[in-house]
């Protein structure tokens, strides 16, 4: 089975983004390169010299998985994020709380974290960056 990880888009803001997400979900990025890094070799778009600090490949390590992103380009312009969201399920309450608090400093909350039919708590929320994320703490038994 292949391993799933999410891969995120940024305006020029992917350092900052990664490194805050790092901080909030307690892991590590470990890389994060900028398109002027690149191999003089490698088949690369001529970029602007603000382009060219942007960064082409970020990865934040969180135990077996990991969050991927990079900054867009003038030739691949920056959609926006649109029609997807960023799930995460902690097993307690408590942890739900305050990464969604965390996440939600900054942005803006859609959903208070909140008990539902399925967790103990479930909230959602679009951070300052923009990335849309749902929380989830505890599990009800069924």
């Amino acid at each position: 089975m292949p391993k799933l990880s999410a891969y995120l888009s940024f305006d020029g803001n992917c350092a900052e983004a990664m490194r805050f997400y790092e901080r909030v979900l307690g892991g590590r990025v470990e890389a994060m390169v900028r398109y002027a890094d690149a191999p003089a070799d490698a088949a690369m778009p001529a970029l602007s010299d603000a382009e060219a600090e942007r960064i082409m490949y970020a990865r934040l390590a969180l135990d077996e998985q990991a969050l991927m992103a990079s900054d867009a380009t003038a030739g691949h312009p920056y959609p926006g994020k649109q029609g997807m969201a960023l799930s995460l399920a902690y097993p307690t309450v408590s942890d739900a709380q305050r990464v969604f608090d965390m996440l939600a400093d900054g942005g803006s909350v859609t959903m208070p974290l909140q008990k539902t039919f399925w967790a103990e708590a479930y909230g959602a929320l679009i951070d300052r960056y923009d990335t849309r994320w749902m929380i989830s703490g505890g599990r009800l038994s069924h």
